[in-house]
């Protein structure tokens, strides 16, 4: 059973290090959790916060990317930048929505 359980494990690491876009920010920081290195948990984050900004899910790269920061390397530049353009694309968003509303509101008037 013990072994069953190794094996288990041992993919599901293989499985998280091939590049594969985890659930969400929270199932990547708990699989970095089982990594031994610091590079290995950075590098393993920055590829999961780059899948999420690159698949326009921004919340989830800045929750992995503000995790980089306050918990595993305070000085990861890749981390930093990453965290402002999501939060930069997420403003983009967030005003694009604001417009669309405003433009809503102004045609019920007419």
């Amino acid at each position: 059973m013990k072994k069953l359980v190794v094996f288990l494990l041992a993919l599901v690491v293989i499985a998280g290090c091939t590049g594969q876009k985890a659930e969400s920010s929270k199932a990547a920081i708990e699989m970095s959790k089982a990594m031994d290195t610091v590079k290995a948990k950075t590098d393993y984050l920055i590829t999961q916060a780059k899948a999420f900004y690159n698949s326009k899910d921004f919340q989830q790269a800045i929750n992995i990317a503000q995790y980089v920061i306050q918990n595993v390397d305070k000085d990861s530049q890749a981390a930093k930048d990453l965290l402002e353009k999501a939060k930069a694309k997420l403003q983009e968003m967030a005003q694009g929505a604001m417009g669309d509303m405003k433009n809503k509101m102004s045609g019920m008037g007419k």
